[in-house]
This record gives C-alpha cells, sequence and structure tokens, in this order.
C-alpha cells in the first residue's frame, strides 16, 4: 500500500485549517461527480489508513488549553500507517496480534478508526472489541469509552462516506452498524468475552 499526506504537514506546528480547506476542496468535487464514490470507497478498501487521513478527525479535549481545537483531523504518523498495514496484514494471514504501546500514541483512536474504514469499506465484516469492564467498552456520553469514539469518528465523516451509519438508528449500545455492507462492530465485556457473536476479527 502507499500511503501519503496529500499536502505540506508540520506535526509540530500543525495548520488544521489548511487541511480543512483540501478536505472541502476534495468533498466538493466528489459532490460533483458522485458516481465516483464506489471506485473511492474501492481505493480505500486497500488503503485504510489513506481513508483515516484523508477525512478521519479525532478528539483531545487537552488541546483547548493550547490554544488548539478539540476536535482535529487525524493526521497520520509514520508509526501509525505502520501499524495500520501491519493490522490489516495480520488479518489477512489470519495471525494473532498483540500490541505493547505506551500511553498517548492514539492507539485506541487508531483502532476504533480503522474498525470503523474496514467496516465501511467490506461486506459483512464482524469486528469485536472488548475489555474487562463495559463502561470501557461503552457508555453513551463517556469520551473514554471505545464506542462514543467510533461514534465521533464516523460522525465527523463526510455522509458519503459513513457506510449507511446514523448515529440515531445504527449506534444502539454495544454496537456500530453500517447498513450498506452489512458490517457491524460489537462489544464484549467481562468473562464472557468472545462466548457471544463469532466475529472476522
Amino acid at each position: 500500500m502507499t500511503v501519503s499526506v496529500p499536502f505540506e504537514f508540520d506535526f509540530k506546528n500543525p495548520d488544521y485549517s489548511a487541511v480543512f480547506a483540501h478536505r472541502a476542496e476534495r468533498l466538493k468535487k466528489i459532490r460533483q461527480n458522485p458516481q465516483a464514490v464506489p471506485a473511492l470507497l474501492a481505493h480505500y478498501k486497500a488503503n485504510p489508513a489513506q481513508f483515516i487521513i484523508d477525512w478521519g478527525a479525532t478528539a483531545d479535549p487537552r488541546n483547548v488549553e493550547r490554544g488548539l481545537p478539540a476536535v482535529i483531523p487525524f493526521i497520520l504518523f509514520p508509526r501509525q500507517i505502520e501499524w495500520v498495514e501491519w493490522c490489516v496484514d495480520k488479518w489477512h494471514n489470519q495471525e494473532s496480534a498483540p500490541v505493547v504501546k505506551s500511553r498517548d500514541m492514539g492507539l485506541s483512536w487508531l483502532t476504533v478508526a480503522l474498525a470503523c474504514v474496514m467496516s465501511i469499506t467490506h461486506d459483512d465484516l464482524v469486528i469485536g472489541f472488548g475489555s474487562r469492564k463495559e463502561e470501557y467498552v461503552d457508555k453513551i456520553g463517556s469520551p473514554k469509552s471505545l464506542f462514543h469514539k467510533g461514534r465521533m469518528f464516523v460522525s465527523l465523516l463526510p455522509p458519503e462516506l459513513r457506510g449507511g451509519f446514523d448515529q440515531k438508528t445504527t449506534a444502539p449500545h454495544m454496537r456500530l452498524m453500517f447498513p450498506a455492507t452489512g458490517s457491524a462492530i460489537i462489544g464484549e465485556a467481562g468473562d464472557g468475552i468472545g462466548r457471544g457473536d463469532r466475529a472476522s476479527i
């Protein structure tokens, strides 16, 4: 996979307004040529990291104290791109893929974003998330929960690229569903992890 940031981006001094302007221009072109959306999604199916770079957003309330917006474009740095490609490769090869990480590397957001992109671009996937406590997987209104991040990630995408997701109707507790592809992200907690629905990932 060839992944790139389609503009100059300084991670130390980020100009998020330029990124949003670039995205607005691309979205305008897509809406002028809506028949191109299936081909675009096919491209992103093979390049999920590029989807995140091109359209994804993340949130960090700590940005406010630094004079930055809380919601920012999710521009992946090289190690994050490498992780996405490694994770997808492990899935294709049906291999286990434990990850050892430090805090504040964005892996929770990245994992959820990848799951959402895969659900938008693949038919009939079931991706499972689990934790020892249910509130870490899904608790409405809690930014700490993984599914809160998922709902936010998809809701911040252009409607054309959400896979039919609608926060009011396709995101009940412990479920994120994508009607356009039939894919779903499911949550489990406690001793019951892995005993419920079968999952692709």
